[in-house]
């Protein structure tokens, strides 16, 4: 099971790694989920380019909210149904969010690579630097990034900076597509010293206990 590894990244600031955006986003939701049920506020925050226009904070099923912080229970209530307690997502057309203004305590940065794609060095340099200054303030961040998307130089800042590091390899054998995962480094204990299989189920990730040295 992923318990253990989601509970490591409760803290600090986490870089999901990998090539396609598929796997790191089903494993951001299962940890988004993970605080949820834990009793943390999280928010989602998708980039300008799968926002749609809309700069409002937002409700999993679409409802709208006007300030950066978690609605009320009423306003919860309102947006319907699909409205998950304590989660919401922020999607924005915005090119540098209000980092310091979103009252939350997981924020999880869908496509981060997305994001900061057409970002100077010097851009994304500063916005690390607001990230970790915050995540010593007590907020928990965690970025999904496609790595192909990013200069050598600039992933190995970002790898380099963060407290924790997943990255998802993908291999096709034959006919089956094989998926495992490592952890060069996990903040508070030692990195993990092999490849951990892992298989997608409906509902997420979940790790093959046959785990094998690769």
């Amino acid at each position: 099971m992923l318990d253990p590894i989601l509970k490591g990244l409760m803290k600090g600031i986490t870089m999901i790694e990998d090539d396609f955006g598929a796997v790191n986003m089903i494993i951001s939701k299962q940890l988004g989920n993970y605080a949820v049920t834990n009793g943390k506020k999280v928010c989602f925050l998708e980039p300008p380019a799968a926002s749609g226009g809309n700069s409002s904070p937002m409700a999993p099923d679409g409802g709208n909210f006007n300030e950066f912080e978690m609605p009320s229970e009423e306003e919860l209530e309102n947006a319907g149904s699909g409205a998950q307690k304590n989660a919401v997502v922020y999607r924005t057309e915005e090119r540098y969010l209000p980092l310091e203004q979103l009252k939350f305590d997981l924020i999880v940065f869908d496509s981060f690579s997305t994001y900061v794609f057409a970002m100077s060095e010097k851009e994304v340099v500063d916005l690390m630097e607001e990230i970790v200054r915050l995540s010593r303030q007590g907020k928990t961040f965690v970025l999904t990034c496609e790595a192909p998307m990013l200069s050598e130089r600039v992933i190995a800042f970002i790898r380099a900076t963060v407290d924790s590091l997943i990255i998802i390899k993908t291999e096709i054998n034959q006919n089956k597509v094989l998926r495992s995962l490592y952890i060069p480094k996990m903040m508070g204990t030692k990195p993990l010293d092999r490849l951990v299989k892992i298989t997608i189920e409906e509902d997420g990730v979940d790790i093959d206990t046959r785990e094998f040295v690769g």
